[in-house]
């Protein structure tokens, strides 16, 4: 089931992660002026993954930011965080359904 009974009850009372709001039935992810929700149903797995960010002109300097892939029945959704402790938040969230890679 890939549809959550009352999403703003659950987002009101879900918890704020950087831009992202994680609810006990979904992860809230904000889209312009309104949020989208994927429910924890629809995801059949969490990773844990990077990017690189390079920055600086004279000096060129690349840093490691983390990010969370999760696995739908469509695809791969990336779940870009600046801060390590924000990925373990979002991966809690989904519990059994972390691969630990």
């Amino acid at each position: 089931n890939c549809f959550i009974d009352d999403p703003a009850a659950d987002f009101r009372a879900g918890k704020k992660v950087e831009q992202y709001r994680v609810g006990e039935l979904a992860l809230y992810i904000p889209a312009g002026f309104k949020w989208d929700y994927l429910p924890f149903s629809a995801v059949e797995s969490a990773e844990k993954s990077h990017r690189n960010i390079s920055s600086g002109k004279c000096v060129s300097v690349t840093e490691k930011k983390p990010v969370v892939d999760l696995k739908t029945a469509t695809g791969v959704i990336k779940i870009n965080l600046e801060k390590p402790d924000s990925m373990s938040a979002i991966l809690d969230a989904f519990g059994s359904l972390v691969n630990e890679t």
